[in-house]
């Protein structure tokens, strides 16, 4: 293993702002034992060391920075969020829906919601909360990453106790 090769992999991690082993597996063309020490040294170097105001956590697979919990308030005074406050009781609704399942169809919100979502979908589309994908004659609907890290709504939820987070896609 080469110093170089260990910044890199810090690197590539901080700058993607979430990314699977897989993928920078392919990017560098470390091999998967090499990489498993890499990021094993990493979260060494920044978890456990109080000389570090980040850490470097593995959430549903994807590796990432994060503020460590002790800085967080005062750090959440410079970073910009969007308020949750200022989204509808419809539009919050279908948020959390996204936050907790990650991706869903029209059709699945609308059952779930028990209501017909167009109007609310579009606006969240158009003021960036919301982003689609097209699959088969139909769209799946997730949150933006900008949207995650400006509300850091994922956190909310599993702070709330709510629901599960669920990355399957389902």
């Amino acid at each position: 293993m080469q110093k170089n090769q260990i910044a890199l992999v810090e690197a590539m991690i901080f700058a993607s702002r979430g990314i699977k082993k897989q993928d920078l597996q392919k990017i560098t063309d470390i091999s998967e034992n090499v990489l498993d020490e890499i990021i094993l040294q990493l979260q060494k170097k920044y978890n456990s060391s109080e000389e570090h105001g980040i850490e470097l956590r593995n959430i549903d697979g994807f590796l990432r920075f994060y503020t460590k919990e002790q800085f967080s308030s005062e750090v959440s005074k410079i970073v910009r969020k969007r308020s949750l406050s200022s989204l509808s009781e419809a539009q919050l609704e279908i948020v959390l829906l996204l936050a907790t399942k990650n991706k869903l169809t029209k059709s699945e919100i609308d059952g779930i919601r028990g209501k017909d979502s167009y109007n609310v979908l579009k606006q969240l589309l158009s003021s960036g909360v919301v982003k689609r994908q097209k699959k088969g004659r139909g769209y799946i609907y997730s949150l933006t990453n900008v949207f995650k890290d400006e509300t850091m709504v994922e956190e909310l939820v599993k702070d709330l106790g709510g629901a599960e987070l669920d990355y399957s896609g389902s």
